[in-house]
């Protein structure tokens, strides 16, 4: 019964596997297509959500599942450096509220990382 249980996980996981792919490159083709349409626009936002997330989908089903807290940890520091970022430009309108989003997320996520008790079980091992 177990076996069945991790082969339908394993089917499940090719499944999003193929879904994130699948949605990367459809941002990626947007972006391409309308930057051919208009080349001196420079707008490459579908261009960075295909590529992002491809980058995503890599980081969350191959480092993810053996590096949790790590993993997690380092996300969690990059979103809430972003969010700084963000808070400091203030050439943006209405970025700091954005920011501030952004860098609550960040600190929520280094929180419940668990990073903390993987150091500690670490040391003990």
């Amino acid at each position: 019964m177990n076996v069945i249980e991790d082969d339908d996980r394993i089917e499940m996981n090719r499944k999003k596997i193929v879904f994130v792919g699948l949605l990367g490159a459809v941002f990626l083709i947007a972006g391409l297509y309308f930057s051919s349409i208009d080349p001196k626009r420079s707008d490459f936002s579908f261009e960075y959500l295909g590529v992002g997330t491809w980058i995503g989908g890599i980081v969350f089903f191959v480092l993810y599942p053996k590096y949790k807290e790590i993993t997690s940890f380092i996300l969690g520091l990059l979103v809430l450096h972003s969010g700084v970022l963000l808070i400091l430009k203030d050439q943006y309108s209405n970025q700091k509220h954005l920011g501030f989003l952004v860098f609550t997320a960040g600190v929520i996520i280094v929180l419940s990382s668990g990073f903390s008790d993987y150091m500690k079980n670490r040391k003990k091992k």
